[in-house]
């Protein structure tokens, strides 16, 4: 279903104190923990939208919507794209076709059009994992092939949603239009376990599902601005507790010579409640939000 929201207007995006770069649009990942009621059936949605606002992103790549879409993309003004119940997109942008591919819980693509006319093929995704190995102790012990067996399915997913989605934009009208691919992975990336950071990592991982996408042409926006790999400051798993495994397993990834991406950041700040009902001030998910700024040349 896609519902048509009058546009708020465009004002630019807040990264604090430093200097602003030029842009076109701003992207978020975020998945918001069982549609962001974790801290409260009413006060949880608003502390999402809170962040939303916060952060002055244009388009939305959201996971575990489970059933706050509307009412988050309403408060935001924004028009909305969701299928099944896990993945959303919410656009300040217009969306002007579902390019959906694959399972309905873990993909969904609409081509939006941006500020300056070009459309833009954009997927929220979902990516499945076989066994947990972020909460506490359930690494000790394992060998590396233990580790990516726990994330094969997330590759398996992934090259097929690619592949759907490739033949999707080849026989439509927008088989040249910049694509942006972004959600949760349930997976590392293989440019974070790397020699150089075995000392964060405790191990050196060829992560078949980073692997994969960059080998089709993507870029990783994030790691793309941040060459020097930081576990504490790069991971995007877990904000809230803070003593499981803190990897990077949220990505936006690109593609396309037309568009580069200029900054990019993890959003996990606090935020203040909504009202008195509720004190806490914790950032409402278990995943931080990724946002990364674009230039379309």
């Amino acid at each position: 279903m896609i519902r048509y929201i009058s546009l708020l207007l465009f004002i630019g995006f807040s990264w604090g104190a430093d200097s602003t770069p030029k842009s076109d649009f701003s992207v978020m990942t975020w998945n918001i923990w069982h549609g962001g009621r974790e801290d409260g059936e009413k006060i949880g949605p608003q502390k999402v939208i809170k962040v939303i606002k916060n952060s002055r992103t244009d388009i939305i790549a959201m996971q575990e919507t489970y059933g706050s879409g509307e009412l988050i993309s309403e408060a935001l003004g924004f028009n909305f794209l969701e299928r099944g119940t896990n993945v959303s997109i919410m656009s300040r942008f217009p969306i002007i076709e579902d390019i959906s591919v694959y399972h309905e819980f873990k993909c969904v693509g609409a081509i939006i059009e941006l500020p300056n006319k070009t459309p833009l093929a954009f997927y929220s995704i979902w990516l499945p994992y076989d066994a947990e190995i972020w909460e506490v102790g359930t690494r000790e012990g394992k060998s590396k092939e233990e580790l990516l067996a726990a994330c094969a399915s997330s590759a398996s997913d992934l090259e097929k949603i690619l592949t759907l989605a490739k033949a999707k934009l080849a026989e439509s009208n927008y088989a040249d239009a910049p694509i942006i691919i972004a959600g949760d992975f349930n997976s590392m990336s293989h440019l974070d376990y790397t020699e150089d950071a075995i000392d964060q990592y405790g191990y050196v991982i060829e992560w078949p599902t980073s692997k994969y996408i960059a080998a089709a042409g993507f870029t990783d926006s994030y790691r793309e601005q941040h060459p020097i790999v930081n576990r504490k400051l790069g991971r995007t798993w877990s904000p809230r507790f803070p003593n499981q495994q803190q990897d990077r397993i949220d990505f936006i990834y690109y593609s396309n010579n037309s568009m580069k991406s200029v900054k990019s950041m993890i959003y996990d700040k606090p935020v203040e409640p909504h009202s008195l009902l509720n004190k806490s001030v914790a950032f409402p998910s278990d995943h931080a939000a990724l946002v990364t700024l674009f230039l379309h040349e």
